[in-house]
C-alpha cells in the first residue's frame, strides 16, 4: 500500500508501495482483474466532474461548507471528481483506489485545494478502516467492480469508520445496467436486489435506505440502473 498525505500547508508524506499492489483480484466468476485493467480505464475518458448522486448525497445530508476537520472518505476514488467536490465542500477527504493512474489523477485535480488530503494506493480488501472517525463515506463503483463476495466483507467494516450521525452512500450497478456486459475485463457484477439488501441490512444501529435511479442513452441504447443506498449511523 502506497499512503500520501497532504495537508494545507503543502506537507505531504508517503509510504512505498507492497508488493501486493499490482495483484490480481478476482470477479465472482474468478476471472483476474487487475490494477493495470483500471489504470487502463482511468487513462480513457473518465467522469471529471462529481457524480451527481454524490452532490445530491453531500447537499441534502450536510450543512456546507462543514466545520473544520470534518472527515469524509472516498472509497474507489477513480480521477477524483468526487474527492475533489468534497474537498470543496470542506471536507478532509482520504482518497482511497487500487489504480495508481487513479491516484495521480487525484493528486492533480485536487492541487491547490485547502484541506486535507490523504491518498491511498491500496485494494480494498488491505484498506485498513478507521474506527468511528468519518462523518462522510462515499462508495461509487466500487463493490461492483469487487465483486459480492469482497463487498460482503467490506461494508461491516465500512460502517464500523462511521462516527455517530454519519452518512455514507453506495452507488452500486444492478442487473440488467449495460455496463456490466461492455466492459468484461472488468469484471463488473450487475446487483439484484435481494443481494444488496443482503449487503446492508446490518444489525448496526443503521439506518438504511435503498433507492434505485434508471438512466438510459441514446434512445435506450443503453442503460445505466444504479442501486443508491443511503446508511446513517445512529
Amino acid at each position: 500500500m502506497a499512503a500520501q498525505t497532504r495537508s494545507a500547508s503543502g506537507r505531504t508524506t508517503a509510504q512505498q508501495p507492497s508488493a501486493s499492489l499490482g495483484s490480481p483480484s478476482t470477479d465472482d466468476q474468478g476471472v483476474p482483474v487487475t490494477a493495470a485493467a483500471w489504470d487502463q480505464w482511468n487513462a480513457g475518458a473518465p467522469p471529471r466532474f462529481p457524480h451527481e448522486h454524490v452532490v445530491r448525497f453531500v447537499r441534502e445530508g450536510f450543512s456546507t461548507p462543514v466545520a473544520p476537520g470534518t472527515r469524509a472518505l472516498d472509497l474507489g476514488c477513480g480521477t477524483g471528481a468526487d474527492t475533489r467536490y468534497l474537498m470543496e465542500c470542506g471536507f478532509d477527504v482520504t482518497a482511497v483506489d487500487r489504480s495508481p493512474a487513479a491516484i495521480a489523477s487525484t493528486q492533480e485535480l485536487t492541487a491547490g485545494l485547502p484541506g486535507t488530503l490523504d491518498v491511498q494506493t491500496t485494494p480494498l480488501a488491505e484498506f485498513a478502516f478507521p474506527s468511528r472517525a468519518m462523518s462522510c463515506v462515499i462508495c461509487v463503483g466500487l463493490l461492483d467492480a469487487v465483486g459480492r463476495d469482497e463487498a460482503r466483507r467490506a461494508v461491516p467494516r465500512l460502517v464500523d469508520s462511521l462516527r455517530p450521525g454519519g452518512r455514507a452512500l453506495l452507488v452500486l450497478a444492478a442487473e440488467g445496467d449495460s455496463r456490466v456486459n461492455a466492459s468484461p475485463e472488468l469484471g463488473l457484477h450487475g446487483y439484484t436486489r435481494r443481494e444488496v439488501e443482503a449487503l446492508v441490512i446490518l444489525e448496526y444501529g443503521t439506518g438504511v435506505w435503498i433507492d434505485s435511479c434508471t438512466t438510459t442513452i441514446q434512445s435506450d441504447a443503453r442503460r445505466q440502473i444504479d442501486w443508491l443506498v443511503t446508511l446513517v449511523k445512529r
